[in-house]
């Protein structure tokens, strides 16, 4: 927002104009200073509401000289701050983190000022074992700088018992309780059918079972096995259940 104004005259607010009455002047809405501005008359001061007495934080000083006028008030851009954040390396299908310092106001995959750590989101494709590397030193020497680690190094460091556990990480534990809850329930459900089911109909004689069970064996063989183990495994449960059985290479738990 700009605000262009003519230039201010002792006469408009008598001749007990203080700075601070001028910059108790941004506390009124622009179109409504101009008009007070405009009409040059000696009761204007009496309608400026006094605001507190300290300086403002967002908006430009306004020139305490009565004689210059306002080319511009334009906000004033907040100081940068340190954060511990994840810098994305790696290439498009196999990321890898690396922890470092930074500012808020740099782009995501900028190098920031030191590293501090990396994280590897699934070196291992069978159990989910994610490899974690942390400089604990370091990281409390720039938080005692004031840097402040972002929400997924704070679960990181929650995890790994640098920081106490995020809320976020309790979160994700119960929603995993309550979904392998719902897990085995389903199970129950399903072999109690099963049983049912077996009982109405008709057994068939073992010598047939093993012919109609011996093809499906040869074509199956032991990777299918180890597939549906991985996929009944009680980890493989995770907040969002649309994902593939691999969520550990996208989360941190």
């Amino acid at each position: 927002m700009s605000l262009f104004l003519k230039p201010i005259l002792p006469s408009t607010f008598g001749s007990s104009l203080t700075p601070c009455s001028v910059r108790f002047l941004r506390k009124i809405a622009a179109a409504r200073l101009r008009k007070l501005i405009a009409t040059e008359n000696e009761k204007t001061r009496d309608l400026i509401v006094p605001g507190p007495e300290k300086s403002s934080t967002w908006w430009a000083p306004i020139p305490t000289d009565p004689q210059k006028k306002i080319v511009g008030i334009r906000p004033v851009r907040p100081l940068p701050q340190l954060r511990i954040a994840m810098v994305r390396e790696g290439c498009t299908n196999r990321p890898f983190y690396t922890i470092q310092v930074k500012y808020n106001q740099t782009h995501s995959k900028d190098q920031g000022i030191e590293q501090l750590g990396s994280w590897d989101p699934f070196p291992n494709n069978i159990y989910g074992e994610q490899l974690v590397g942390l400089n604990v030193n370091r990281i409390f020497f720039w938080m005692a700088q004031g840097a402040e680690p972002t929400k997924r190094v704070a679960e990181l460091l929650g995890l790994a018992g640098v920081l106490p556990v995020h809320p976020h990480s309790y979160l994700v534990a119960h929603r995993a309780r309550l979904a392998l809850a719902k897990r085995l329930q389903e199970n129950q459900e399903q072999e109690a059918k099963k049983a049912t089911e077996v009982s109405e109909e008709a057994v068939l004689p073992s010598e047939e079972k093993e012919e109609a069970s011996s093809p499906t064996k040869a074509d199956s063989g032991g990777e299918s096995d180890a597939e549906e183990d991985l996929l009944n495994r009680p980890d493989a449960l995770w907040r969002r259940q649309r994902f593939a059985p691999t969520w550990w290479r996208h989360g941190l738990v």
